[in-house]
This record gives C-alpha cells, structure tokens and sequence, in this order.
C-alpha cells in the first residue's frame, strides 16, 4: 500500500478500474461521430459567417462610395459658385454701384439650386453689403461667426466648409461654405457666402436604405459631425473625444472598420470615403445585429437539427452505457470521498499554520517563513526588518476586564496591525501571549519605522479602553531591528534578540512608542 502526497493511503482495489473494451470502443465511436456532425455544423456556419460579412463589405463600399459622390457634388456645385462670384468681386471695392448688379444674379443661382438657403457678402467688418434673403436684420453682422474670423486671419482663398450653424436670419439650420475676398492691394475685403440646407442634405441620406439601426454620417476633416442620420439636432457640428474612427479616417482615403459607435453604443460595421473634391468624409454604418439577422436565424434551424442528431445519439449511448451506472456511481463517491480528505488535510496544514485566536500565522509558521525570507536576504543582498510588537500593560487589562475580553482584543489588535503589515511579501504572527512579530522583507530601518508607526497608530485608532494604561486606551509598544543581507552572520535568532532589546527599550521609556535598534 503506497501513500500518496497528501499523506492519505490508499487500496489499489478500491480505485475504479477501466470500462470493457467493447464499451470503450463505442464510446469512441459515438463521441467521434459528435465530433464530426458538430465539426462539420460549425464550419458550414463559420462559411456563411464569411460569406454575410463579405457581401455586407462589398455592398458598404458602394454605398459609401455613392454617398460621397452624390454628396461632393452638391458642395462641388456650391465651390464653382462660389469662384464664379468671387471671381466678379476680385479686386472691385465693394461699393453699392459695384454690388447692385450682382445681387439679381445672386437671386437667379438660388432659385435654380434647391440645396441653397442663402448667398451673401459680407464687409470686412462682418456688416452685410448684398445677399438673397427677403429682408434684413437691422444692425445685422456676422463679424462673429467662426467662419468670417477664420478668413480673416488667414490669407487663403480656398474655400472653407464650416459646421452647421442656425440662421440668424430664417432660423433654419445651414452649412456654411464661404470664400474670402481681397481687394486690389490683396487685403481683407470681406467674406462670400453660401448655405447648404440641412435639411436637403438630410433629404440625400435618407434616400439610401441602411436598415433600422444604420447610420450616415457626413463629417469635417477634423472629425466633427456636420450632419448625421438618424438625426438628432445635438449632433450638428458635434465633435466627439477620442473618437476610434478617426485614426482610420486620417490614415487611408477609403476603409472598412468594425466599433462600436460612440454616440449610441451600437456595434456597427463602417465604411468611410473622403470626398474627391471636397474636404469632407462619409461614413455609412450597418448594425451588426441586423447584418446577422438572417445568418443567425438559418444558424438557428441548423442547430436545432444538430441538436436533435445529437439528443438521438445521447439517447443511444444511454442505453449502450445503462451498464456502467453503479460503477460512474461508486467512482463518484470515491472520488467525493478523496476530495473530502485533500480538503480535511488543507485544513489541518492550514491550522497547524495559523493561531486558533487572532486567525494570523502562529510561532511555527513564523520561525519557517522567517529562515526562508532571511536566506532570500543574503542571497540577493537585500535588507529585511523585524517588528516586535507588546500589547501594554495585558496582564492589567485580563485582570480588569477578563479573559474572553483579553481574547477579543488580541484579535482587534491582531487585525489592526494586518492593515499597517499589508505587502503582499510581509509576514505577520503571533509570537506568544500578548506578543506579536512582523517579518518585513526588502526593507531598510528607515521603511521598517513608517510600518511600525503606521502600526501603532491602528491600535490606537481602535480606541480599546484600558483603565490601567496611561493613555486611557489599549497601546502597544514597538521594537524594530534590521539587517543588511550583505551581512552574512545575521541569523533569526540574532534579529529577534535585536527587535527584543528594542522592545524593551521602547516600555522601559513609557511604552506606546517605537524603538529602532542601534537608534
């Protein structure tokens, strides 16, 4: 009879013995031809999984690739306006007799594009000089526009697509598209202006069918929304943080990304196109979900047909394996009752490990963890501390409030001090009647201190009465000693003997303080 690692013997004849042959060779079989229908199941499903994403791929692409098309050149139409006019303007001053007669061709553009809310021109002090609005605000300026200041601190005279912004005029929400203009001597002049509807582009996006939970987005090079669908007013010139589109945006003029979106949560499958001739971008998003709407739903007859295969073969092997029950039955109760000892034998180490009272490591366990820390020490020259700790005046306290009383403040001052000893390398133990020791390792005098203050202020945040103490509470006093590990001739005994005359230093000078050996 051999015992195992655990220490618990046991009979050879009551382990369980191996099935039969025969009942070995079918159970191979049937698990075999699981194996195989479940295999074969789940690459079919794994192909048409392919099959749903590149087709959603595919038809992503062309739709982003319409969108921007059909989008650049409603903004295309509006540049090629907007240089037809300023190239009329350039270098004139802009004076009435200049810009009366441009005001009924301003008008006839308009009525001929749909998309166009306005046309305007503004002075270099934001004051409109000629536009097609029915009337005009009094006073009415635009100097503060984002747009108007943009062209006036810069030189360029490209034209300049800006975030949406609210008529001030008509209320209607628009998209900016402006021009700066110089006069003869190249300076600032003015600004021409043109604005997009909203609400027609809005009418472009939901012309293309994206499914319920789709979205169209058109967007600012910078990564602002200019105009999104489904529509919501807040996301007009929204511009979202850490977006995780836009580093594949900036990166390639077209692509295909997976994330999920950060203004609704959604798992989408975007595609994204940079217009051709315009600093804008499109994305065109389709929900997942609805992407494996239909896959999932033929995956879902697919299994239920497996799963029948599967219940017919189980039912099958039970009867092939009735036989085996009361031995799958004893083996159970063996293997429960093995269980049952390794974890009576954890629990006897465990309490031979640990003080019955406070629930920290016991003397034993101490002097062991303590030898092994101390040899980690000198072989990787580092220093390690000892902690002494004295509960002061017990005795007194037994005395006064009794002995389950003196228990329950070992184990409070015991769980205090586990909160100032709290590294995961630090041993702390119970070192005998109203003694307990703290092993630190990695640590010098100067850590040791902190730990032993931090210590003793637990205790006494415990706020324990204790009539005979002179503080009114129950304290305790601290020795500490510590070791370089480049000292070979340390030992553990030599520690706690240091930490010991510590101690006593530490109650010979009043107690409730801490005291460093050598210090």
């Amino acid at each position: 009879m051999k015992s195992n690692h655990t220490g618990v013997a046991h009979d050879p004849q009551t382990l369980p013995r191996p099935a039969g042959r025969p009942f070995l060779a079918a159970g191979v079989l049937l698990a075999l031809l699981t194996v195989v229908l479940i295999a074969t199941n789940v690459w079919l499903a794994s192909r048409t999984y392919d099959a749903a994403w590149s087709q959603t791929t595919k038809t992503s692409r062309n739709l982003g690739h319409s969108v921007a098309n059909q989008l650049d050149s409603v903004f295309s139409e509006v540049d090629r306006l907007l240089n037809t006019l300023s190239y009329m303007l350039e270098r004139r001053e802009l004076t009435a007799a200049n810009l009366e007669p441009l005001q009924p061709i301003m008008v006839t553009h308009l009525s001929q594009a749909e998309y166009l809310h306005g046309l305007f021109v503004y002075g270099d002090e934001g004051q409109w000089l000629v536009h097609t609005q029915p009337a005009q605000a009094l006073q009415a300026n635009n100097s503060d526009r984002e747009y108007f200041i943009a062209h006036r601190e810069s030189r360029s005279t490209r034209v300049l697509i800006s975030k949406p912004v609210q008529s001030r005029s008509t209320g209607e929400w628009i998209i900016p598209v402006s021009k700066r203009i110089d006069d003869a001597d190249g300076r600032f002049a003015g600004v021409l202006l043109a604005t997009v509807r909203v609400g027609y582009i809005l009418k472009l996006l939901n012309g293309f069918d994206i499914g319920e939970k789709g979205a169209i987005s058109l967007g600012l090079a910078n990564g602002t929304i200019v105009l999104r669908r489904p529509y919501a007013m807040e996301d007009l010139g929204r511009l979202i943080a850490n977006n995780p589109l836009m580093p594949a945006v900036n990166s390639a003029r077209a692509g295909i990304i997976r994330i999920t979106s950060p203004i609704d949560g959604i798992k989408r499958l975007v595609a994204y196109e940079h217009l051709p001739n315009n600093p804008l971008f499109v994305t065109v998003a389709l929900s997942e979900a609805e992407i494996l709407s239909e896959w999932r739903g033929a995956v879902q007859v697919q299994f239920a047909c497996m799963l029948l295969v599967v219940s017919i073969i189980g039912v099958s092997a039970w009867y092939v394996f009735r036989s085996m029950k009361l031995r799958q039955a004893s083996d159970r109760a063996l293997r429960i009752a093995h269980e049952q000892i390794v974890q009576a034998n954890a629990q006897l180490a465990d309490l031979a490990e640990h003080d019955g009272l406070t629930g920290i490591l016991n003397r034993r366990a101490f002097d062991h963890r303590f030898e092994q820390i101390l040899g980690q020490s000198r072989r990787y020259g580092s220093p390690v501390s000892v902690l002494l700790f004295d509960v002061d005046h017990f005795k007194a306290y037994n005395d006064h409030y009794g002995h389950p009383a003196g228990d329950e403040c070992l184990r409070r001052v015991a769980a205090a001090l586990s909160k100032a000893v709290r590294r995961p390398g630090d041993v702390l133990a119970r070192y005998g009647g109203e003694e307990f020791v703290a092993i630190l390792p990695d640590t010098a005098a100067a850590g040791a201190l902190e730990v032993a203050n931090a210590a003793k202020e637990e205790v006494e945040r415990l706020v324990l009465l204790h009539s005979a103490s002179v503080e009114g509470i129950v304290t305790v006093s601290i020795g500490v000693a510590s070791a370089n590990g480049a000292a070979v001739d340390w030992t553990t005994g030599a520690l706690i003997d240091q930490a010991d005359k510590a101690l006593y230093r530490a109650k010979h000078e009043g107690r409730n303080r801490v005291v460093v050996a050598g210090a």
